[in-house]
């Protein structure tokens, strides 16, 4: 992969995340943790996972490789707030990134190398398939969720 097409990924992925936001911030608190199922209980549950992972995709990148989940906020907005952080820390990250650089990491089967190619498809694709989990959690809450998809930011 080249320079041009991670920071695409990359940026596809964030916009990805700009188009759930807004509905993600409008749940009630009630909503955002109301158990209806999945590989995560709740909507924010969901969430705090998929923004928790890409944190400790970003720790292994930048050279920590026994990064571990952080705590996670209270509610959507704190969520909002730390992958806002995230972001942009990543995006600073990018700007230096070499694709086919080897990063060794500790994971809870022990140790492995990629490269910074397959770390950034495996994160951005973790994302997306638990977007597609939140789209089925808001439609038991009610509501209805974004329809957005990688090819609509390949489309722009």
């Amino acid at each position: 992969m080249e320079k041009a097409e991670l920071k695409r990924l990359v940026d596809a992925n964030d916009w990805l995340w700009e188009q759930w936001w807004p509905a993600l911030l409008a749940l009630s608190p009630e909503q955002a943790h109301r158990e209806v199922g999945g590989s995560f209980p709740s909507v924010f549950a969901t969430t705090a996972h998929m923004v928790g992972a890409e944190a400790v995709w970003l720790e292994r990148l930048q050279g920590s490789p026994a990064a571990s989940f952080p705590a996670n906020p209270a509610d959507m907005k704190g969520l909002h707030q730390s992958w806002q952080r995230l972001a942009s820390k990543r995006q600073d990250w990018l700007a230096t990134a070499d694709p086919n650089a080897l990063i060794t990491y500790s994971f809870s089967g022990g140790t492995s190398t990629n490269t910074v190619s397959e770390i950034v498809f495996h994160f951005s694709s973790h994302a997306h398939f638990h977007r597609g989990q939140l789209a089925g959690q808001m439609r038991l809450l009610g509501q209805k969720p974004p329809s957005a998809h990688f090819i609509g930011y390949f489309r722009l």
